[in-house]
């Protein structure tokens, strides 16, 4: 689940380290699209040293400090999928009901948008889903959503007790207590009432203002009211053996050490493949772990850790065929960019205004260059700000293209005339001739590595580039000093997180960091577009996908045209298996790595 962009901010500012990696081998999978593969991996010829319990798989990961869904975490996302299933799951950005009897829709009558109003005081929300007081002395007019979900009957927890939907009421509660975290606190307090119908029944209704195209997914999570019904959060979350709603079901948990489970036998979906799960948390330094699926203490290695080990510490086991790697772009997706700051807040003269000079330097940087420029990671070329996987996703017509890049430079007024390596002004407008296109390459130390694969690229080009790194307290400090929000750099790069729809907003004009807003704001480069706002604005006010994705076009190939910002590559997500294991299938639109885990079986090598 994905809210409103001020939920994001904190973590947005914070940057995301991305470097730099080697392409695919034919050893490592990279999925550009969630669909289920249409045949097997292919099968490695060199026998495991150990060979695996036909109907057994063990799990290995770091332990989470909890297993709840308010208390999101990777390694606890993960783990919880196996033996909790959600009312609603989203499968290749497509929603699928779980527990539900229907997914509801505006179609169904399930789902509709009628006015309201927000008192003085009230609560409500703004297009980004920002939540706000109405400080003025007049109620606000807005629209209001509302959501009735029906559970399906003869639902049962893993223990034999009955789901209804006191059991979602449970969820609401708990998501409201000082100790929740993640979506479904955000959630609640964008809530105006949450109540039951009947007993498989629900309502939700949002505060005013607060509309959005993942509301099938807004059912609060059912809890066991008949085992926590008197708890709070804090006994809730230390319980490691609670009754579930998926797969399997815990039997037993030693901390520290591992976990155990077994089918669960009012599971309401498909009977899982698998008739024991072994979960194992080695205590590990990262360099070991990848010798624990080759020796056959684990079959399979989660994200967490498995993303923070080296694709070179893979490479032994990925050369002789005996893991397999998953990487995409992931649910929570984060790309680098290098943003062009077309308006500087001192208004001077600066020649990355002209839109032929920014796509002259985008032909000029080699992104497919740029994501094999380190072996260690499995970086992939960005083309705009959603992932290729993306139902809305619009693409680019982008390509590197060394020589157009020089011949644009040329054709806006930059030649190389006196021969020093460093093109000057001929005849550009505002600045006089001979003024050399040298320009400041803004960064945090830890992109040292793709800013020195920008640099050679822009320098072939005959742009002379100066690094400028800046300590993270610094770039990213809502201040007149900082070079992000007070907007005197020239080139910027760093990382920036997919949330979506709100990512459009870091190009919003309203979102320029100006001394009139006290330097609040994503929109470092200054880019300024109507139509762009417009399309945006569409995309965050839509209340069906369909018109959010439609939006969302539009305001990617506004981008694509004017290019305040170069995409450059996306983050992988990954994890590791044993070939044995089959029947995985990551779902960038699913945050739970093995979402699926009824389908997986243990195959042979035969």
């Amino acid at each position: 689940m994905r809210f409103s962009a001020q939920i994001r901010a904190a973590v947005l500012l914070l940057g995301i380290l991305l470097t730099a990696c080697s392409a695919a081998t034919p050893t490592m999978l990279l999925p550009t699209s969630t669909a289920k593969p249409a045949s097997p991996p292919p099968q490695p010829t060199l026998p495991l040293t150990a060979t695996p319990q036909p109907n057994r798989l063990i799990l290995c990961t770091r332990e989470p400090a909890a297993v709840n869904p308010f208390a999101p975490s990777q390694a606890g996302d993960d783990l919880l999928a196996l033996f909790y299933e959600p009312a609603a799951e989203r499968v290749n950005y497509q929603w699928e009901a779980r527990l539900l009897a229907r997914i509801p829709s505006f179609a169904n009558g399930d789902a509709l948008t009628q006015t309201a109003q927000a008192p003085p005081g009230g609560r409500y929300t703004d297009a980004s889903g920002a939540l706000l007081s109405n400080d003025s002395d007049a109620p606000l007019t807005l629209p209001q959503l509302s959501v009735t979900f029906t559970l399906s009957r003869e639902l049962r927890w893993s223990d034999g007790e009955p789901l209804t939907a006191k059991d979602a009421l449970l969820g609401y509660h708990l998501a409201q207590e000082p100790e929740a975290r993640g979506p479904w606190r955000e959630l609640a307090k964008r809530t105006a009432r949450f109540e039951a119908v009947d007993e498989y029944t629900l309502r939700w209704v949002g505060v005013p203002g607060y509309l959005s195209p993942e509301y099938p997914g807004f059912l609060f999570p059912p809890q066991p009211a008949h085992r926590w019904q008197n708890q709070g959060l804090t006994e809730v979350l230390a319980e490691r053996t609670p009754p579930g709603t998926g797969p399997f079901t815990v039997t037993s948990w030693t901390p520290g050490k591992g976990a155990r489970l077994l089918p669960n036998p009012h599971y309401s979906g498909p009977q899982p493949r698998l008739e024991e799960i072994i979960i194992r948390f080695p205590q590990l330094a990262l360099s070991a772990w990848p010798d624990l699926l080759s020796s056959g203490d684990c079959d399979l290695i989660l994200p967490d850790p498995a993303r923070e080990i080296t694709r070179q510490q893979w490479s032994t086991l990925l050369a002789e065929g005996e893991a397999l790697l998953w990487a995409n772009p992931g649910p929570d997706p984060t790309f680098l960019r290098l943003d062009f700051n077309v308006s500087p807040a001192d208004e001077h003269v600066t020649p990355l205004a002209e839109e032929l000079v920014r796509r002259a330097l985008a032909y000029c940087i080699d992104r497919g260059g740029l994501a094999a420029a380190q072996p260690d990671l499995a970086l992939l070329p960005a083309e705009s700000f959603l992932p290729p996987s993306h139902p809305a996703f619009a693409g680019s017509d982008l390509r590197h293209a060394h020589a157009l890049g020089q011949d644009m430079l040329a054709a806006a007024g930059w030649r190389d005339e006196d021969g020093d390596g460093i093109r000057e002004s001929h005849d550009v407008d505002g600045l006089p001739n001979g003024e050399p296109l040298s320009l400041t390459l803004t960064l945090a130390p830890q992109y040292i590595v793709p800013a020195a694969h920008i640099a050679a690229d822009l320098e072939a080009c005959g742009i002379g580039i100066h690094p400028r790194p800046t300590e993270a307290q610094e770039l990213y400090r809502a201040a007149p000093s900082s070079p992000l929000f007070g907007r005197t750099f020239e080139l910027a790069l760093y990382g920036w997180w997919a949330d979506v729809p709100q990512v459009c907003g870091a190009w919003l004009s309203d979102r320029i960091p100006t001394a009139e807003n006290t330097w609040l704001g994503e929109n470092f480069s200054g880019y300024a577009s109507e139509e762009y706002d417009a399309a945006c604005q569409r995309a965050l006010e839509a209340v069906e996908a369909e018109e959010q994705y439609i939006a969302l076009r539009e305001a990617q190939q506004l981008l694509a045209q004017e290019l305040p910002t170069l995409f450059l590559t996306w983050r992988p997500f990954w994890f590791a298996a044993r070939t044995e294991i089959q029947g995985l299938r990551p779902d960038e639109s699913n945050r739970p790595a093995i979402w699926n885990i009824e389908e997986v079986k243990i195959g042979s090598r035969e």
